[in-house]
């Protein structure tokens, strides 16, 4: 018998920089029609909204329902909850989360998700790890029984708000996997938070000329918008076609010298390795550029929501601050993200440049790594941007 999917829509009225923004026209209906109307027929088993008991959300189930589409209720804030109930009134293998001010989900894209989660053969796979589709297309496909585990342990009120941080932080309990575009389009904001969002929502529809049209025809209809200026230090998520590039940052003289190892790392080493990281969202590696250029690259793997930072600098572009500025970007990358709690790094203790980039990067010291002896410099947690 085929899993059963039921794929579930988180809505609410009470956002607090654009309230009521999942009831406001996009295409001539609220914002929430629109998304269950382009979910209309999307390959999975049920499709149910999950809203807060409170009466200022009554408006979304009237338009839940008014689509045929079923409705669960339950405590605002805790939305892990909410999600645990919509699978205990549909029950399922295998849970989908959408949320709707990201009224431009496409359900190629979703069922796309959902058969990279079947081929993968893990508990959790998304299209944020790292983001290669704009922010807007974001879809989650999980295990249902690693659902009611995380609703179970989770006490971080980041986990129960935002369903899945307490899964996906925690890549040594449960098998992660991503699922990538060909093109690096993670800078482009299709989610609506503000009013700004919403008018452009309402403008790359009307450009694309169809309120179901693809994402990548609308893609086409509103151009790329989010490139970097020029000068500007930008990372994009590392491909396949960075082989060659890493492997040579990787085995660079210095590089091999303040490395753990220290030693050079052999190509058909690197060969093997390379398809593996880039499969794995719990160690993320991006490419620095500057105007198309590659200065460098960070890489950041994560455990229990902490990610241990690495970083290397062409050589041609040392002396010059180029790793304070990685790291400044990949700062700005993970603002708001959800599965990187806190930074560490581990620097060798003669790696004198290196200890200065990332102080410059807001690191402290904090000890010596006791299976290493380098030098153990972290960046306390974050701030969350509110959703």
């Amino acid at each position: 018998m085929t899993p059963k999917v039921t794929c579930i829509v988180q809505a609410r009225t009470g956002s607090t920089r654009l309230p009521g923004k999942v009831l406001l026209d996009v295409a001539g209906r609220p914002m929430l029609r629109l998304l269950l109307d382009r979910l209309e027929g999307v390959g999975v088993d049920a499709l149910v909204v999950a809203t807060s008991t409170l009466e200022r959300d009554d408006p979304i189930e009237a338009i839940a329902r008014g689509a045929g589409v079923d409705v669960v209720r339950g405590c605002e804030g805790d939305v892990l909850a909410r999600f645990v109930t919509a699978i205990d009134a549909h029950p399922a293998s295998t849970a989908v989360r959408l949320t709707a001010d990201c009224p431009l989900t496409d359900p190629r894209l979703v069922e796309a998700v959902i058969e990279c989660h079947r081929e993968a053969g893990v508990t959790y796979t998304s299209n944020v790890l790292p983001r290669t589709f704009p922010k807007g297309l974001d879809v989650e496909v999980f295990a249902a029984d690693a659902l009611r585990v995380a609703a179970d342990a989770a006490i971080d009120p980041d986990e129960r708000e935002h369903v899945t941080p307490y899964i996906y932080r925690r890549p040594e309990q449960f098998a992660l996997a991503n699922h990538q575009w060909n093109e690096p389009l993670g800078r482009e904001r299709w989610t609506v938070d503000t009013a700004a969002d919403l008018d452009f929502v309402r403008r790359a529809l009307e450009a694309a000329g169809d309120p179901r049209a693809p994402w990548t025809s609308i893609l086409d209809a509103v151009g790329r918008r989010a490139l970097p200026e020029r000068g500007e230090l930008a990372l994009r998520p590392a491909s396949t076609g960075d082989s060659a590039l890493l492997l040579a940052l990787r085995n660079d003289e210095d590089a091999v010298r303040w490395s753990t190892t220290g030693r050079a790392v052999e190509a058909c080493e690197h060969e093997a390795w390379l398809p593996r990281v880039l499969r794995d969202p719990s160690r993320r590696l991006w490419i620095g550029e500057v105007d198309g250029v590659a200065v460098g690259m960070v890489r950041v793997d994560v455990r229990g929501g902490v990610g241990t930072v690495s970083v290397a600098v062409d050589a041609a572009r040392r002396g010059h601050g180029a790793g304070a500025s990685l790291l400044g970007a990949l700062r700005d990358e993970l603002d708001g993200d959800y599965q990187v709690v806190a930074l560490r790094a581990l620097v060798h203790p003669a790696n004198t440049a290196s200890q200065r980039s990332f102080t410059r990067a807001g690191f402290v010291e904090d000890g010596i790594d006791g299976a290493s002896g380098f030098i153990v410099m972290t960046l306390p947690a974050r701030g969350r941007a509110p959703i």
